[in-house]
């Protein structure tokens, strides 16, 4: 992985513990510093307040999601998905738990909705392949390729283990386009369905592209239902500054990969 993206992505994602702690020592800094500077601190602390307010609030969260789930927000119709062969399924996300002598692998929240998507397509179509693709993240504490528990939960379902298929070693988006056409190549399968969530759909359907590929989007739900039903639009809460930092993160990535040059708009 980039070292300098790795820091990126650890230190300087807007919403994230890290960014603001930054961003505290700064503005305490240039206080301490008095003068002109200290009035800088004062301004820089000012505006990082209004920042992580306006993160924390359900109207933030909601509106930065729709913008990057525009045009992706639905599932594939009938009529897209005649004659699919194939079910790809995003990772979203997993970690490890461990405990006296014990293991156990857990899916995310947006890799259980995706997992539930690709089974609600499986169950409507004529006994697909249905791949799941995601590897190890250590640094997140994912210490199994998360497509063994994705397919797990799958089984758990009733998708049979015969029809299942892992892609276990990409680490993000731009290696499962990049792995996942010799599995499918294998297999004698060109018209296939991307499970993935609303935000993430426009920055994994480009990459595909990128690759040659031209996958049908079906997105899974963003979140549980009632998330944030019972919330002040206006008013701060973590769940929402969690989900604008994700937000955060997922538009710094497409710009990320517009730079570098790793995908083709859809």
């Amino acid at each position: 992985m980039n070292p300098i993206v790795e820091v990126v992505k650890s230190f300087f994602i807007p919403g994230s513990i890290t960014f603001l702690m930054i961003g505290l020592i700064v503005g305490v800094t240039l206080l301490y510093l008095r003068g002109a500077a200290a009035k800088w601190g004062k301004r820089w602390l000012t505006l990082l307040a209004v920042l992580y307010w306006t993160l924390s609030t359900p109207l933030c969260s909601n509106t930065l999601e729709t913008i990057l789930s525009h045009g992706y927000e639905t599932q594939a119709s009938p009529v897209e998905v005649e004659g699919i062969e194939a079910i790809v399924v995003l990772g979203g996300g997993s970690s490890t738990l461990q405990a006296d002598g014990q293991e156990m692998d857990a899916l995310s929240n947006p890799g259980i909705l995706r997992v539930w998507e690709g089974a609600r397509l499986y169950e409507n179509l004529d006994e697909p392949w249905i791949i799941v693709s995601g590897g190890m993240n250590e640094r997140a504490g994912a210490m199994t390729p998360e497509s063994i528990p994705m397919r797990d939960v799958l089984m758990d379902i009733g998708v049979p283990a015969d029809r299942i298929l892992l892609e276990s070693s990409s680490r993000n988006t731009f290696e499962q386009a990049l792995n996942l056409p010799s599995l499918l190549d294998a297999y004698g399968i060109e018209r296939f369905i991307l499970v993935t969530s609303p935000t993430h759909m426009r920055r994994a359907m480009a990459t595909f592209i990128g690759q040659g590929l031209n996958p049908i989007p079906s997105s899974s739900a963003q979140h549980s239902e009632g998330f944030l039903a019972d919330r002040w639009v206006f008013l701060p809460d973590n769940d929402s500054l969690e989900a604008s930092r994700l937000a955060m993160r997922e538009g710094m990535a497409l710009v990320y990969y517009t730079l570098r040059g790793w995908f083709s708009p859809p």
